[in-house]
């Protein structure tokens, strides 16, 4: 059974299941897309984010994808669209956020169960993110 988890912020509240409300970008269109290494005390992780509609999806990794590795990524809290460009520290003293990756994407699979394309400078990886599952597999293709 799956269980989604809503956080709630002082304005409002974020469903974490992948929206499926959300119209996707068509094959030829790309968006924009960063990793950040976000060092916080003690939980050192990578944010792999999506700009869709003015506001960046976001999945948190443990670890990058490698060729022939696929890696998961935990949906986590919607980030405001300027951490495309952002690299310092993080407000309420919650550690810094480095760009390790930045580049385009498209939808090629624009569905429930979607599928992104993502291309960095020498890099292909590949985002699957099932209807309602808050947890996105990620490879890298090349």
């Amino acid at each position: 059974m799956l269980t989604r988890r809503k956080t709630t912020t002082s304005h409002f509240t974020l469903d974490m299941k992948t929206p499926t409300n959300t119209a996707a970008r068509t094959n030829d269109e790309t968006g924009r897309c960063v990793v950040l290494f976000h060092e916080v005390e003690n939980s050192d992780h990578w944010d792999l984010m999506l700009e869709v509609q003015n506001r960046l999806w976001t999945w948190r990794m443990s670890e990058l994808p490698t060729i022939n590795q696929t890696v998961t990524g935990e949906r986590i809290t919607d980030h405001r669209i300027h951490y495309l460009d952002y690299e310092g520290p993080v407000s309420n003293n919650r550690g810094t956020v480095r760009r390790v990756r930045t580049g385009r994407y498209q939808w090629v699979q624009p569905a429930e169960n979607r599928l992104a394309v993502l291309y960095f400078d020498k890099e292909r990886w590949n985002v699957c993110l099932e209807h309602e599952n808050p947890i996105a597999k990620i490879s890298r293709a090349s």
